[in-house]
C-alpha cells in the first residue's frame, strides 16, 4: 500500500495495489472519494481522497467502506505492531 499527498491541491492518493497495465474504472461516492477499480477484476485498488486537511478530525480520517471492508478499521490493523 503506499500514500501519496498532494499539498498544492489538498488531494490524499491511496493505492492498495498496482499491477502492470491494469487499466481501470473510476467511481465517485457520496462523499466525492474516486474509487479506482481493476477493469477486470472490479476490485477496489486505490482511493484518492479530495479536501483531504478539511476532512481529518483529531489526526483521524473518516473514509466510507472501500469494497465492504471498513477503511479505518484497515488502517488500525496496519497501524498495530
Amino acid at each position: 500500500m503506499t500514500f501519496s499527498y498532494d499539498k498544492g491541491v489538498d488531494v490524499m492518493y491511496v493505492t492498495f495495489e498496482r499491477l502492470p497495465n491494469q487499466e481501470y474504472i473510476y467511481v465517485e461516492n457520496e462523499n466525492g472519494d474516486i474509487l479506482r477499480l481493476d477493469r477486470t477484476t472490479k476490485r477496489v485498488v486505490g482511493i484518492t481522497i479530495p479536501f483531504f486537511s478539511e476532512r481529518l478530525k483529531d489526526n483521524k480520517l473518516e473514509v466510507p467502506e472501500v469494497g465492504l471492508v471498513p477503511f479505518n478499521s484497515f488502517a488500525e490493523e496496519l497501524a498495530t505492531p
